[in-house]
């Protein structure tokens, strides 16, 4: 199966042609780039780029998987308007991954604890063991999570907010940075885990595709503020 996996959820935009079956990795062409383009300027190009050095064409995708969310309100709204349209050219069918688990995939093995900077002092974040979901992507303050995982044996921190996490644990002996080249999105990870839910048939049409958004974006809610 060929998949086209996109994730702009924060600063980091990444996008990956691959050729996945039996829940093995073929084929691929990925490019990840972080530096300050806006992702409406850089999101297109990198898969176009992707599927030009694969050699296919958009015609030839047979799955879409975008990282749905959650993260910066811009990021999750512009990578799922992108597939949104993509798809519903040639009726592609689409997953909606998280980009908590998309992040945790990078890492694997042991406790995962992705964490992306969700503002007003809290961070976007889900735990995960060798691979599996041990709690659901949440909002929460650094106490709450500091609260679930002190007493766990080691844990990988990854995530856009992992440098500022990983610096107000203090010394916490059980908590560790990923490597640089493993924080960060990873197309790749996205096209895995699409790959998965697509065989649990959890695909969803270009119409029915949504982006995930645990808060209200920050515009809405200074809206609800002055009203109050």
């Amino acid at each position: 199966m060929l998949i086209a996996a996109l994730d702009s959820t924060a600063v980091t935009a990444s996008c990956a042609v691959a050729e996945i079956n039996e829940n093995k990795l073929g084929t691929y062409s990925l490019f990840t780039v972080k530096n300050k383009l806006t992702h409406s300027e850089i999101l297109l190009p990198l898969l176009e780029n992707a599927l030009k050095q694969y050699g296919a064409d958009i015609k030839d995708i047979e799955l879409f998987a975008i990282s749905a969310g959650p993260g910066s309100f811009t990021g999750v709204r512009i990578g799922a308007s992108t597939v949104k349209g993509l798809a519903f050219a040639n009726n592609t069918p689409c997953v909606a991954v998280s980009a908590l688990e998309a992040m945790a995939k990078n890492v694997s093995r042991g406790y995962v604890c992705p964490v992306m900077d969700a503002r007003r002092d809290q961070f976007y974040t889900a735990i995960f063991k060798d691979g599996k979901r041990m709690s659901d992507d949440s909002a929460k303050s650094f106490d709450e999570i500091v609260n679930e995982i002190k007493d766990l044996p080691e844990v990988t921190i990854c995530g856009d907010g992992m440098e500022k996490f990983v610096a107000m644990c203090n010394g916490m002996d059980n908590v560790f940075p990923a490597s640089y080249v493993s924080a960060d999105q990873n197309a790749l990870s996205v096209a895995l885990i699409g790959y998965e839910m697509f065989k649990n048939g959890q695909t969803v049409s270009a119409k029915e595709l949504q982006p995930v958004y645990l808060r209200m974006p920050q515009a809405e809610r200074e809206r609800l503020e002055k009203s109050k």
